[in-house]
């Protein structure tokens, strides 16, 4: 057995830090149940925090960390990375993005129709619990939509395709690919918004997950997750709709 000290430093960093962030869903589930007995405004979005469900993201969330140490991605934060190329540019980018669905939203109010079509007066609540909600969420949704399913498809893929040229082409196709997942998943909400503004908001969503895939191959998951959290913060916490 590999002692510590023989351990790839990227690869034990990058374990460390997704055992955090379990770490961290939980915890968030703990004040949920405890304190934010009201934190959701549709019961069904509650789903997702169920503790049959944090352990399944949690266990597939470790095993994507692992196989993309497996497949070449950079580890989470290894310090060799500056803080700047980690945390504060992603995160920026976050929120540029979600200063950018606020104004569309302040001027054609297409929330309210999402709101109606769920049945609640807002899709969210109050700040405080929001902003438990969304920051795990963007962790949730990294590990659904790319953490796990890049490297294990990418994985399988270099058992037969040995080329590192061809490996790069198929990275990015499965990150267009996964890139759409969410813009699909949000398809019955956009149906109920005009066919131009339903468009305009698939794009930026198919968007953001590119720039999320594109940060997870050059810096690592902890980046891609940064990007998703500034977006939140900005969109659904700090403008509650």
């Amino acid at each position: 057995m590999k002692s510590l000290s023989q351990i790839n430093p990227s690869a034990f960093s990058s374990v460390k830090i997704g055992f955090v962030l379990a770490a961290y869903l939980f915890v968030v589930k703990i004040i949920l149940d405890t304190m934010l007995l009201d934190a959701f405004a549709d019961p069904a979005q509650a789903a997702l925090f169920g503790w049959v469900p944090l352990g399944v993201f949690t266990i597939i969330g470790l095993l994507g960390v692992v196989l993309s140490q497996k497949t070449g991605f950079p580890g989470a934060w290894d310090g060799e990375r500056p803080f700047n190329h980690v945390i504060l540019s992603p995160t920026l980018i976050g929120f540029g993005i979600g200063v950018l669905m606020v104004s569309i939203d302040i001027f054609t109010g297409y929330t309210k129709l999402i709101a109606a079509r769920h049945g609640v007066p807002q899709q969210f609540t109050d700040f405080p619990s929001i902003f438990f909600v969304f920051t795990s969420a963007s962790i949730i949704v990294e590990v659904v939509y790319r953490l796990f399913l890049i490297p294990f498809l990418l994985w399988i893929a270099s058992k037969v395709i040995r080329n590192k040229k061809i490996q790069t082409f198929v990275i990015w196709i499965l990150a267009i690919l996964t890139s759409l997942l969410e813009p699909l998943g949000l398809y019955p909400d956009l149906q109920v918004v005009p066919g131009s503004l339903a468009i305009l908001l698939a794009l930026i969503y198919f968007s953001i997950n590119l720039t999320q895939a594109g940060f997870f191959r050059k810096f690592g998951f902890l980046a891609a997750i940064m990007v998703k959290m500034g977006f939140y913060i900005v969109w659904h916490a700090l403008y509650i709709h």
